[in-house]
């Protein structure tokens, strides 16, 4: 069964559910540096992490739509900014109660577009040198090639289904959209829209994977998409697939962070 099956699996740290199209972790990266990306959120349930996130201002996280499950009851979901080790009591953690969930609409079956949420937390991020805002800034065409770095705790891997504790980055290659599209790829299986990109290694060694979704996608320093799904997790010409933040997202996080204008 691949992630693109409509078919639903129980992940037990996390306690929910959660379609397997779109688990995500980090292959071939490394650990970075404690706190060098203070913008990273945690996105918890019952207080195990289970998909990444981005302040994009103190009160609101940029994540994944399919990081909120079909069913929330019983569920106790969080957000934790600050974090490196997700064991450790780290003094520079802060945990928010998360207030709202706030989907782009309902994800397109035959292409997962629109794979994109806003998190209000239940009060405003203290920021400070490990908790900072990280804005999108993303055009609508990434040019192939370029090299871009992908930001999570998501297992190491795609083998063991473990959460890697400490924070991990990987460094992937944008793949042509027409490329990604064609036979020897995803076969238009799904469809990778305009609002959408792929990136990856040549050999699959380089990909993101379980429990990343929802994490950024930042290419010479811009944030420029956040990671959706895929097929499966290090496979060759199976690439990462990853929401792209055009124009259309932007508006779209801009309206809905300005309250509505009274006269």
């Amino acid at each position: 069964m691949t992630r693109y099956s409509l078919s639903l699996f129980f992940l037990v740290a996390g306690a929910h559910l959660i379609p397997e199209y779109f688990s995500m972790e980090i292959i071939g990266g490394q650990e970075v540096p404690p706190h060098s990306r203070p913008f990273m959120a945690s996105i918890q349930y019952n207080g195990h992490h289970t998909c990444g996130g981005v302040l994009i201002q103190p009160q609101w996280v940029l994540t994944a739509a399919h990081c909120h499950p079909r069913s929330v009851k019983g569920q106790f979901p969080t957000v934790v900014l600050g974090a490196h080790s997700l064991s450790k009591n780290e003094p520079s953690k802060q945990t928010f109660e998360i207030k709202k969930f706030i989907p782009f609409s309902s994800l397109r079956s035959n292409s997962k577009s629109n794979d994109i949420m806003l998190v209000k937390l239940h009060g405003a991020a203290n920021l400070n040198k490990h908790v900072q805002l990280l804005h999108p800034r993303s055009k609508s065409y990434i040019r192939s090639g370029t090299k871009c770095q992908v930001t999570g705790w998501g297992a190491t891997d795609s083998k063991v289904f473990s959460m890697s504790d400490t924070l991990q980055e990987v460094t992937v290659t944008i793949i042509d959209r027409k490329v990604c599209n064609s036979q020897s790829y995803y076969n238009h299986n799904p469809i990778i829209t305009k609002d959408m990109i792929c990136a990856g290694g040549t050999r699959g060694d380089k990909d993101s994977c379980q429990g990343d979704s929802g994490g950024p996608l930042v290419c010479k320093g811009i944030f420029h998409a956040i990671v959706s799904g895929g097929h499966k997790c290090g496979i060759a010409n199976k690439p990462g697939i990853y929401t792209l933040l055009n124009k259309k997202y932007q508006v779209w996080i801009k309206n809905n962070l300005e309250p509505p204008r009274t006269y």
